[in-house]
């Protein structure tokens, strides 16, 4: 079976069977929507009775977003018609007492429509595979894999290939060349963040791959010769959906402050974080400071939010320095705005923050015409949006 054919057969299932769900996080990248595609193909191998409807944590509109998504997914003809989003989830489960969800590449709900059905106590989360830090909820869950790996997929699979009794799946199908994908790119083709479930995963696809579902695929994304060499094959996938990834051209800055997204709530205070992969040297000489300070607006405006936290990751072209930064943005009447202000000087020694900012010069004047975006340069570059989020939390709710 395809995963293609499981989703088509998915849509004619929903409406004869009970449902439970699997969902990614907030950001909707490739790791957790395919981890969660991914999860709901494997069960429907080991209890086809008991379909599972993958949703991918956003609207259908904002999945335009997602270039390299959409590139990986359409290689193995997967289109948008067969996806599930929120609002297929809100309308699937409206007359359930109970829904049953499972969480993939985090560990605690997100997104207001889940939270909703949590106060409601309509929700119980049965499984989770996370690489997250744990947040000590849904304890009962079955199983509970949280641990470390750079890749959320390679956990999915791998827990998979050990649990199914049937192995053939994973030679008929092409879903470890759909899985290659997040690996490669969280990873960055194996050469960063790579724990033993990832080289686990990653030797298990090696094996496979002399299959002609996922080498065929691959070639054809990558348009590569069917003979061309392992190693050449995965650099070059992964080239491809890298490129794609940092795609931002026809987009927004709102646009892309939403490509990348997850939002929380710490100590009564609506937090979102947007994760960037270009300068704020890049945003400012792109964008007008009015456009960027209307974008900021319309984000906290649409998310309802009282802070947002923009996180910066790029290599500098002059010198090939991996460099991050680290900001954030409030509206002058937010709630403890005067508190919130002093955000950048409470994560100074966990973040190593400071005034070193890459190209100040060129996009000083700008960024002294939106108010209150405070802007750093973050030294510790091994804390990525998964170190950040928690240092914030602790802040806002230790400090505050």
């Amino acid at each position: 079976m395809l995963v293609k054919e499981f989703l088509t057969g998915l849509r004619r299932q929903i409406n004869e069977k009970p449902l439970r769900f699997v969902t990614g996080n907030q950001s909707a990248d490739m790791d957790s929507v395919v981890s969660a595609l991914s999860l709901a193909f494997f069960k429907a191998q080991q209890a086809p009775s008991e379909p599972v409807v993958p949703i991918i944590n956003i609207t259908r509109e904002e999945f335009k977003l997602r270039k390299d998504i959409s590139l990986l997914l359409g290689t193995y003809s997967i289109g948008q018609d067969l996806l599930f989003f929120i609002e297929d989830f809100e309308r699937l489960s409206e007359k359930s007492e109970k829904v049953h969800l499972t969480l993939v590449d985090h560990c605690n709900i997100q997104g207001d429509i889940f939270h909703k059905y949590a106060d409601e106590n309509k929700l119980q989360i049965d499984t989770i595979i996370d690489h997250h830090e744990d947040e000590n909820v849904a304890k009962d869950a079955d199983p509970r894999i949280i641990t470390k790996s750079g890749s959320c997929s390679s956990l999915v699979f791998n827990y998979f290939y050990t649990n199914l009794k049937d192995k053939t799946i994973f030679e008929t199908s092409d879903v470890c060349g759909l899985l290659l994908g997040p690996l490669l790119i969280d990873t960055s083709n194996m050469t960063q963040k790579v724990e033993m479930e990832d080289s686990v995963a990653f030797s298990r696809y090696i094996m496979l791959l002399q299959d002609s579902h996922i080498s065929t695929n691959m070639t054809q994304l990558t348009r590569a010769a069917s003979d061309v060499s392992t190693e050449s094959l995965m650099s070059t996938y992964y080239d491809t959906l890298k490129t794609a990834k940092k795609d931002l051209s026809g987009l927004s800055f709102f646009d892309i402050l939403r490509k990348d997204y997850k939002q929380f709530t710490f100590n009564g205070l609506r937090v979102g974080f947007s994760s960037l992969g270009k300068s704020y040297s890049w945003i400012f000489n792109k964008f007008s400071g009015n456009d960027i300070e209307e974008a900021l607006l319309r984000t906290i405006n649409y998310h309802k939010l009282d802070m947002l936290v923009i996180t910066t990751s790029y290599t500098k072209k002059t010198n090939n320095e991996y460099t991050r930064e680290f900001s954030y943005y409030f509206k002058s009447d937010a709630p403890r705005a005067g508190d919130l202000k002093e955000i950048g000087t409470l994560a100074h020694q966990a973040l190593s923050l400071n005034d070193k900012i890459y190209d100040y010069e060129s996009f000083a004047k700008k960024l002294s015409s939106v108010s209150n975006l405070f802007l750093f340069n973050q030294g510790n570059v091994q804390a990525s949006r998964k170190q950040v989020v928690p240092i914030v939390k602790d802040i806002l709710e230790s400090k505050f």
